[in-house]
């Protein structure tokens, strides 16, 4: 089955699964990180060391509160939208780095195609 836009039904909702879960600037950085260290094993509170390092002075971050939310919101989004894997017991991340860059080049595509459509009046 093929949606109005041209997407496949398959393909559709792991496209929007991701653009939710990236609609967050925390989710984002996950991602961020991911792609930039070299192991595939991370731990969620560098991963919240990460965000708070990076973060504007004016957001006056701390470092519990994110690592809080890491835990019990972000890092389990992401794994639902299939971008990353989550063990909760133990809070180690593990990040596929291809899968993570395949996810971002399918949204790019999407973005891609919603940019070129031209409308028939």
């Amino acid at each position: 089955m093929t949606h109005q836009d041209g997407a496949s039904s398959e393909a559709q909702p792991v496209i929007d699964r991701s653009l939710a879960a990236l609609s967050d600037p925390y989710r984002r950085s996950v991602c961020r990180y991911a792609m930039r260290t070299q192991t595939t094993r991370l731990d969620h509170a560098e991963i919240a060391d990460y965000i708070v390092d990076r973060a504007s002075p004016a957001d006056d971050l701390d470092r519990r509160t994110v690592a809080t939310e890491l835990r019990h919101l972000h890092l389990p989004k992401l794994e639902d939208a299939g971008l990353l894997e989550y063990e909760r017991d133990s809070g180690v991340v593990h990040a596929d780095r291809e899968r993570i860059a395949d996810r971002l080049e399918r949204l790019r595509a999407t973005i891609a195609e919603l940019q070129d459509v031209s409308i028939d009046r």
